[in-house]
Formats: structure tokens, C-alpha cells, sequence
């Protein structure tokens, strides 16, 4: 890695390189053939289990399992949720939809109220977010929580969509 990045950029890179990496396989698998897993995950309970927790396991702000970031009530009440839907095929099919998109999207110029969690994946630095929506009008930074935020950190999510959109109030 080059030695002219900044410690932002640099934690940036290592998270898109775990995105793309490590922690993008099932991102890629459901961009590309999600009818394939889709129809594996709706056949088989177990499977549908282990896929979701495995997304728990990786992407929450845990301290080596999911059930640090989130009770098991929660877990099996989603697990339950995509099983008894049959929804894990329609759930992926963003992906496959998106696939063509890249990190530099579009600009928005909308107004935007935004909180990074810390243990999101991926998390882009503030640089990136203020480049993309020239309107932000709120930029917070959570203290714990990973990307699934409204399951681990209900709280702090409400208070920041509040704090973000309360400048929008006339």
C-alpha cells in the first residue's frame, strides 16, 4: 500500500479490499447467479441458517460471534423471517440487479443525513461521502455497531436519523 495514504484512506482500502475479498464472495455469488443460491437456500432450513448467521458473524461489531452484537432472539427471528417467506432468492436478486454499479456512483445532490458505523462493511471514508452527496447535511460517527446497525444499534440509529433530519424542519 502506498506510503502517501492518509490513516483514513488507508483503513478504507483494507475494507474494500475485505469486501471485494473475503467478505464479498456471497455478494458476488448472489450478483451473479442468484436464482442458484437462492433456490439451494430455499430448500434447506439448515442452509438458510448458516447463510444468514455466517452474515451475522462477519458484519457485525461482535467479539467473535454474533451473538456479541445481537441476541439470539433476534438472530432466529430473522432466520425465521427469510425462511417462512421464502424470500432468500428475491432478498439477493439487489445484487444481480446492481452488479454493473461501482463505489463511485452516482452524485446526489439531495439532501443526505449519514452515520458510519464502525464495524460496517464496507466503510468508506468522509472524503468519499462528502464527494458523492455535495448536499450532507448531517455526517455522524456511531461509537459501536457493524452493517446490520437497526439490529444492533437501534437506539443510536433513531438518534442519529433524528439529529440528521431535524435541520430539514421548517
Amino acid at each position: 500500500m502506498p506510503d502517501t495514504l492518509t490513516p483514513e484512506q488507508r483503513d478504507a482500502v483494507e475494507t474494500l479490499a475485505l469486501y471485494t475479498g473475503d467478505l464479498g464472495g456471497s455478494n458476488h455469488l448472489q450478483g451473479t447467479k442468484p436464482e442458484t443460491v437462492g433456490f439451494a437456500l430455499a430448500d434447506s432450513p439448515a442452509g438458510q441458517a448458516a447463510w444468514i448467521y455466517e452474515k451475522f458473524q462477519s458484519k457485525t461489531d461482535n467479539h467473535g460471534l454474533a451473538e456479541d452484537a445481537l441476541s439470539i432472539d433476534d438472530i432466529l427471528d430473522t432466520i425465521s423471517l427469510y425462511w417462512f417467506t421464502n424470500s432468500a432468492a428475491s432478498s439477493g436478486r439487489i445484487y444481480w440487479e446492481n452488479r454493473s454499479l461501482t463505489f463511485a456512483g452516482p452524485k446526489v445532490t439531495l439532501p443526505v443525513a449519514v452515520t458510519v458505523f464502525p464495524r460496517d462493511i464496507p466503510r468508506v471514508p468522509r472524503s468519499w461521502i462528502e464527494d458523492t452527496y455535495s448536499n450532507l447535511i448531517h455526517y455522524g460517527e456511531a461509537d459501536k455497531g457493524g452493517h446490520f446497525a437497526t439490529l444492533e444499534q437501534p437506539e443510536t440509529l433513531v438518534s442519529e436519523i433524528r439529529t440528521g433530519l431535524r435541520t430539514l424542519r421548517s
